[in-house]
């Protein structure tokens, strides 16, 4: 006796599980899909969110590198103002006070060059990483005696490394050499900076990422080079090149655009599990060809919409996170100067700024930080780079302040900052401005010159504030003039002296072309006396 065979499954009881198959692979594919575009768009946001903070960093890396400098170009130029021989009097006096143990650089000499070597002059710290007898120090003198630049290479004096610097003027011979020691724990000292709060870094001397160039950086060198998501920016190091390489530590955009691929996989898949049992719910409920049919075709409209939907929604945020950026201003001639201030070399924190944010519009800002040095220059940077993206967006000049009033505080920052912002349309010559403690613009035309009235808010750092926005119109051929209040304060006078005079000697320049204009009313504004840094932007309208 044979067994006889299995019965075959009915065509009917085949199609829910087929169908049921088909969507959970076309909802596993649609998901997945959705999830990598929305993913992609978040590392490409990541990348570019990662390159601005990276820029930032090396800016302020720029900047240090500046304050490193001062004291070397300054005692070259006392020194060379002396003259020829051993007198090394104006180096000793500044060196003092910054070369030794525990300070600025761990030694620092004077070297002037006679016939074909160099001699040591003076001396202050601790000995040299670099033979002074020896010829790599002869060539690295001479290296830095053209003048056009300082000199920098590495040092390596047992498991301490030291950046070497060499700065020279050849009308006078002289040469300073000064050694800048790294820290044992590799750390920069500009890592303190906000800039550098949410980033992993190594710089890198030389213009190569190699293990033998790295100087500085906050993880184990061990693990360098940095990989994953990361950024590089050459910075101009002397005759020598810095590489910053950089690596967020946490997501730098939205919480939401980091959620986001999680959470549509997880939707995805729940949606995907809902529409099969769904789907094999309704066809065992119905048996019948036709019923089947129109049931199946039902539910296959309803997936491809709700996916559909996703897809969408997964392009028009990867179309918002990308930047707009229109450089240049039509119809309007723009120029500027800024002058450092007489005294002392520390670095202001006064800026201008002039962009395109529209087809018709355009926006300026003017600003001043309190106080001086690398701390008001970054407190600058974050203010312009914040200001800058608010304009971007569309926010008009009173609302770009009042979000800004919110992201300072004096009792924090130590810095309150005066800006003055505006927003025109080039083609009718309209501007909108707000005013946040700055000095009052300046509007020359041919009916003469004066500041245009508005209200004046309280600065930033001052507390959240409200600010009210006034609009005027700039006739064709008129001159808007907007500057830092170090253009009109002297000591011993009052301000408004100082505005007087502005007043008229713009009345007296104002047919100039627009860069004599403004470099002769800086020139004139300026004595011996003023030791406030000075920017200026000035706009004319010539027409569309």
């Amino acid at each position: 006796m044979t067994d006889s065979p299995a019965p075959a499954r009915s065509p009917a009881l085949r199609r829910p599980a087929r169908l049921v198959a088909g969507i959970c692979v076309l909802g596993v594919l649609l998901t997945a899909l959705a999830t990598w575009a929305v993913a992609r768009a978040d590392t490409n946001t990541e990348q570019r969110l990662l390159q601005t903070q990276t820029r930032q960093a090396a800016a302020v890396l720029s900047t240090a590198i500046l304050t490193i400098q001062q004291p070397m170009n300054a005692a070259l130029a006392a020194q060379g103002a002396i003259g020829h021989g051993r007198d090394a009097t104006a180096f000793t006096r500044i060196f003092a006070q910054v070369a030794g143990t525990g300070k600025t650089f761990t030694s620092a000499s004077l070297w002037h060059r006679q016939g074909g070597s160099f001699t040591r002059v003076a001396a202050i710290g601790d000995a040299p990483g670099l033979d002074p007898q020896g010829p790599q120090m002869q060539d690295f003198l001479g290296q830095a005696l053209p003048g056009t630049t300082f000199a920098v290479r590495r040092v390596d004096v047992g498991a301490q490394i030291r950046i070497a610097y060499a700065v020279g003027d050849p009308g006078s011979g002289y040469v300073i050499y000064a050694e800048r020691a790294i820290p044992a724990d590799r750390r920069a000292p500009v890592d303190r900076n906000s800039a550098y709060a949410d980033l992993d870094y190594a710089i890198y001397l030389g213009g190569t990422t190699d293990t033998a160039a790295m100087t500085t950086t906050d993880v184990d060198p061990a693990t360098l080079p940095l990989t994953g998501l990361t950024a590089q920016v050459s910075i101009p190091f002397g005759n020598s090149t810095l590489i910053l390489t950089t690596r967020a530590r946490r997501h730098l955009g939205s919480g939401l655009s980091e959620r986001l691929p999680w959470i549509l996989l997880l939707s995805g898949l729940l949606l995907t599990l809902a529409l099969a049992l769904v789907a094999r719910q309704l066809i065992r409920s119905r048996l019948r060809a036709e019923s089947d049919t129109d049931t199946i075709t039902t539910l296959y409209q309803r997936v491809d919409t709700l996916y559909g939907e996703q897809r969408s929604l997964s392009e028009r945020l990867q179309r918002a996170l990308l930047p707009q950026a229109n450089p240049g201003i039509p119809g309007m001639e723009v120029s500027s100067e800024y002058v450092a201030g007489a005294q002392g070399i520390d670095i202001g924190g006064d800026w201008y700024s002039a962009i395109a944010v529209g087809d018709d519009t355009f926006a300026f800002v003017v600003g001043d930080v309190s106080g001086n040095g690398v701390d008001a220059v970054a407190e600058m940077a974050r203010a312009r780079f914040t200001l800058r993206a608010y304009l971007f967006d569309g926010d008009g000049p009173d609302t770009a302040l009042e979000k800004c009033s919110r992201q300072f505080d004096v009792t924090t920052d130590g810095h309150i900052i005066t800006v003055l912002v505006g927003v025109g349309n080039w083609r009718t010559g309209e501007i909108s401005v707000a005013n946040a403690g700055h000095p009052l613009p300046l509007l020359v035309s041919e009916a003469g010159a004066s500041f245009v009235p508005m209200p004046v808010g309280l600065p930033l750092g001052a507390g959240a504030f409200t600010y009210e926005r006034s609009t005027f119109t700039m006739p064709p051929g008129a001159t808007l003039m907007a500057y830092t209040d170090g253009l009109v304060e002297r000591r011993a006078e009052v301000i408004d002296a100082g505005m007087q005079r502005l007043v008229e000697v713009a009345r007296r320049l104002g047919s100039r072309p627009l860069p004599s204009f403004v470099e002769q009313v800086v020139t004139s504004m300026r004595d011996e006396r003023m030791v406030d840094d000075v920017a200026v932007l000035a706009l004319r309208r010539v027409g569309v």
